[in-house]
């Protein structure tokens, strides 16, 4: 009788054993396909061994299970969490399991695991978490999520059970986050950004003239202009509500102080007050490790703006008519006609003449040359020589040379008076030290600058520079500079630049009264800036790659630049035919001025053709001379057989 009765009893403990081994064998399976479904680079298997609960073999043989499925299909690595108080910091996306005691015994180790959690993980999205928890209830979860969530952890499932026993949150659920049980058992993460259901967003927001335009009140309805619309579209799209977040400092941008703490948006955002810092920027190189970044879609340059080059004086208006080069052609061309015709003179007086030379005629010194063609430059008739067919034509040709020369001078001395002409520009910063300005930025310019440039280059600016509080970026400060003083130049971003010198534009010279320095200070990413850790930065990147993909901020710019209020009444009629005076390619710049360049009639090329006249007379000249020549040379040879006979 008894030993059916022990027989039964094995019976049942082997069952019992057959079907527990049977679950954790499902479990650590249903761990297994998640993690090779998400296939990172890197597998975690957390592991607790002095926890309450570890040694029982049910825990272990779970363990054992979850090493042999997972080791042998991704790359592993098992760590003990007492020998780590804090997550470390991972350079690529990565797998973390958590393997914690069934039921009840699980409690300690959830509260040390939610410590260990850094709420400062860089790129949390690339972070996936399992919780293997056997037996977990509903409240068990929950705390363990809350936590997570209050660590920013963004993607985390749990598993308690074989059927049905996969679990998410949902942290923007009406009443506060709630536990979710996939039904569907993929074991995928949600994406629990798409619908924020309300949730308020704080940005980290202020003024910028040309990009942030503030609406009153400014904490609820923001800003416009390109910046504050994408913003503002974004929130809408995660169907987010939004407060607005000056900061108290008025350092707007912020910097870095001498501590290691920040002022300004970066203050507000590390230390957690705000989670999106919205207004387009540059990353200073002390705050790269503070902050996370989205993905910088444009590169803007730091130029330096110096007043426009002042009109060349009246007097070298007469000299600057024609190139260096060209006086240099007139007289040397001036001078061998004098000389070429000194020495035709000499050769003249070897042929006879009908008349007496002493008497009638006389040869003329040098001078007397310079003095004759000098004159013929002004108008004025030759009286000498004119009887002598050879020099006749040679002075005629040289006449109607001084003419053509004359006129073309003359002509373009009228356009020089009509349309000025100005000093050249400044294009390098060599040329620095001969200008007399006063440079203006504010402190996080030249902090900027001063990392790139050569030496010689930054002391030329700081010894000129007029550095400013960081607070007035939040204005157009250059306008009220520029207006105060006349001798003001300021480091700015190209497309301040740009509209600068569209609303400071000249329309009485009909030119710009500032000059963008084509060599320019510095190319630095232009992007925006969330707290390290953020689970919104995924997002937040997503979106704002697509507004930049398919052309929303050009539409946008577009869009400003039709409806923006000018300071100046001529800045927008002006700002599209800025592009070829603003371009700060050289090479572009210079290909724009010369489709530009209206045409002239009287040009020096004009002057080929009086050069070819002149060139003609000379040769006509000199076939005369070798004509009379010969003739003469010719009778002599007849006379002599004649005096002989």
């Amino acid at each position: 009788m008894r030993e059916p009765l022990v027989a039964l009893l094995l019976l049942r403990i082997v069952c019992a054993a057959t079907h527990f081994a049977s679950a954790e064998w499902r479990l650590a399976r249903m761990s297994c396909r998640i993690v090779i479904q998400q296939n990172t680079q890197i597998t975690y298997i957390y592991r607790c061994v002095s926890c309450l609960g570890a040694s029982t073999p049910e825990h272990t043989e779970l363990e054992l299970e979850l090493h042999r499925c997972v080791g042998s299909r991704v790359a592993t690595v098992t760590r003990h969490i007492e020998s780590h108080e804090l997550e470390p910091l991972r350079q690529t996306d990565s797998m973390s399991i958590f393997h914690i005691p069934a039921g009840n015994d699980g409690d300690a180790l959830v509260r040390r695991i939610i410590d260990m959690l850094n709420p400062r993980q860089p790129r949390k999205h690339l972070h996936k978490y399992i919780f293997l928890w056997p037996g977990a209830s509903m409240e068990q979860l929950e705390a363990l999520f809350s936590g997570c969530w209050a660590k920013q952890l963004l993607f985390g499932l749990a598993i308690t059970r074989v059927d049905d026993g996969i679990f998410d949150f949902d942290p923007f659920a009406v009443g506060g986050l709630r536990v979710v049980q996939q039904r569907d058992h993929s074991g995928s993460y949600s994406d629990k950004l798409k619908d924020m259901r309300g949730f308020e967003l704080r940005y980290s927001m202020f003024t910028d003239p040309l990009m942030a335009i503030p609406i009153e009140p400014v904490a609820r309805y923001g800003y416009r202009a390109v910046d504050g619309v994408a913003a503002r579209v974004a929130a809408e799209i995660l169907n987010a509500s939004v407060t607005y977040v000056l900061p108290e400092d008025n350092e707007s941008y912020g910097r870095c102080l001498p501590n290691g703490s920040f002022t300004g948006v970066v203050k507000d955002l590390t230390s957690g007050k705000t989670h999106f810092g919205p207004n387009s920027r540059f990353v200073l190189d002390c705050m790269w490790p503070q902050v996370e970044v989205l993905y910088p879609h444009t590169r803007r340059m730091l130029y330096l703006v110096v007043p426009a080059s002042d009109i060349q004086p009246e007097y070298l208006i007469f000299l600057r008519v024609f190139r260096r080069s060209v006086w240099h052609l007139l007289l040397a061309n001036f001078l061998l006609v004098v000389l070429f015709f000194w020495l035709l003179q000499r050769l003249q007086k070897r042929v006879p003449r009908r008349w007496d030379m002493g008497r009638r005629f006389t040869f003329a010194r040098w001078y007397e040359i310079v003095e004759t063609f000098g004159k013929t430059h002004v108008g004025e008739p030759v009286e000498r020589f004119s009887q002598i067919s050879s020099m006749r034509a040679f002075l005629m040709c040289w006449i109607l040379f001084s003419y053509v020369v004359t006129t073309i001078y003359f002509a373009k001395l009228e356009s020089a008076f009509v349309r000025p002409t100005y000093e050249a520009q400044l294009d390098n910063l060599d040329g620095l030290s001969s200008l007399n300005v006063r440079i203006y930025a504010v402190t996080t310019i030249f902090d900027a600058v001063k990392s790139t440039l050569p030496e010689r280059h930054y002391d030329l600016l700081a010894s000129r520079s007029r550095q400013l509080p960081l607070a007035l970026t939040t204005s157009y400060f250059q306008l009220i500079v520029s207006r105060r003083d006349r001798r003001s130049a300021f480091i700015m971003r190209d497309f301040h630049a740009r509209d600068f010198l569209a609303l400071t534009y000249n329309a009485q010279a009909d030119r710009p009264s500032y000059h963008i320095v084509k060599e320019y200070l510095r190319s630095m990413l232009c992007t925006y800036i969330m707290p390290l850790g953020s689970p919104f930065l995924y997002k937040f990147q997503s979106l704002f790659t697509g507004f930049h993909e398919h052309g929303f901020y050009e539409h946008w710019r577009q869009m400003d630049l039709i409806t923006r209020d000018g300071t100046s009444p001529n800045a927008e009629e002006f700002y599209e035919e800025l592009g070829d005076q603003t371009d700060t390619d050289p090479a572009v710049a210079d290909a724009a001025g010369n489709r530009r360049k209206k045409h002239v009639v009287l040009t020096l090329d004009v002057l080929q053709g009086a050069f070819y006249l002149w060139s003609l007379g000379i040769v006509l000249s000199s076939l005369g001379f070798l004509l009379e020549h010969g003739y003469c040379f010719w009778k002599r040879q007849q006379v002599k057989p004649n005096n002989i006979t």
